[in-house]
């Protein structure tokens, strides 16, 4: 993203919220912004692969594996 784009975009998020200049405030605006019930919320979500992946087969039901990897935009090792 570039950096104007960038301050446009939090520039308009900080002109919706009511107060933000308090935690509270923001914390309001974000807990407005949150839906309710959403499916993936409820999906027992595992945090080792192995698990996982036998619970996919015993319940025959696919499995989605979820990568992060925290690496800065400049990081010219890829």
């Amino acid at each position: 993203m570039k950096p104007i784009a960038a301050a446009t975009l939090l520039f308009s998020a900080l002109a919706v919220c009511a107060d933000p200049a308090t935690p509270a405030g923001l914390e309001k605006e974000a807990s407005s912004l949150r839906e309710a019930d959403v499916a993936w919320r409820g999906i027992p979500w595992k945090s080792c692969l192995l698990e996982g992946l036998a619970e996919a087969k015993q319940t025959g039901k696919p499995a989605i594996l979820w990568v992060f990897i925290d690496r800065p935009v400049n990081d010219e090792r890829c």
